[in-house]
């Protein structure tokens, strides 16, 4: 269903943030008007590319991709690079700037909006802000890390149709040593109970070269215990990207029958396996 409107209140709410940050699991509670944490982000949204986009799932496309800059992770694999770690690249986000964008996105067939990064969850305030000022908004699919906090999300509840989660890792350790996060486990999966419970959900994860069985037989293991019918998209285009060259598994392309054993271990788990995009 479309989004209901965004209330004055609801972006009031989300400024808060601004003064004592806690929109990501860093919890830095800073005030980002005048310092910044682990995110660099500060109190304005950038937008470094937005395009129409066929490369999602296929019950999201076409989607108009809007990808901003900053991020709370630093997964050395990232295929955004220097954009996902400098909030200062690209234009700032507005509502003047949105209500064009979105125009030019429905002119080339877009069915919805999607909010990508970096990590949109630093930017829930301006991109809250943003959309209250857009008249007529699509669908809004939300494309996160999902290390955000239980307050990241209640300010997006009844915002937000999908959720689309990026599962990355199957264990603490991999999740730090790679993109230097802690009680990364805990954190994703009660995000996912939480998306799951407020809109529609979907799971990606990209397999990762030598991160089978320590990365995704655990996230199998874990659909097929908690959330079996959630769709599930299983990514396998991996390459080696921004500093992956300096781990020995990550500065490997990923083998090509990796993903059809991927695949194959979803089904015999009885996931709700997405078999495009």
């Amino acid at each position: 269903m479309p989004v209901r409107p965004i209330c004055a209140e609801r972006v009031a709410q989300a400024q808060l943030h601004y003064s004592h940050c806690a929109l990501c699991e860093h919890r830095c509670g800073i005030d980002r008007a005048h310092e910044t944490g682990l995110c660099k982000a500060g109190i304005e949204a950038r937008v470094y590319r937005h395009r129409v986009e066929y490369g999602e799932e296929v019950e999201l496309t076409p989607s108009h991709l809007f990808y901003l800059s900053g991020c709370d992770l630093r997964c050395a694999f990232c295929i955004a690079e220097a954009n996902a770690f400098d909030p200062s690249r690209g234009q700032p986000l507005s509502a003047e700037f949105l209500t064009q964008a979105v125009t030019w996105g429905r002119r080339r067939g877009a069915r919805n909006i999607q909010w990508v990064g970096g990590e949109p969850t630093i930017h829930i305030p301006a991109i809250l802000s943003a959309m209250a000022g857009c008249i007529d908004l699509p669908l809004v699919v939300w494309k996160s890390d999902f290390h955000g906090t239980p307050e990241s999300f209640e300010l997006l509840r009844g915002v937000v149709d999908v959720y689309v989660a990026d599962f990355k890792f199957g264990n603490d350790a991999c999740a730090g040593r790679i993109a230097g996060v802690e009680r990364y486990l805990s954190i994703v999966t009660r995000n996912l109970h939480i998306a799951a419970a407020q809109s529609r959900l979907i799971i990606r994860h990209l397999l990762l070269p030598g991160h089978f069985d320590c990365c995704y037989r655990p996230i199998v293991a874990w659909m097929r215990r908690e959330l079996p019918d959630v769709r599930f998209n299983v990514r396998d285009g991996y390459l080696p990207r921004w500093r992956a060259r300096h781990d020995a598994d990550l500065a490997q392309p990923l083998d090509r029958t990796v993903g059809l054993r991927a695949r194959a271990l979803a089904a015999e788990n009885d996931l709700n396996l997405v078999l495009e995009g």
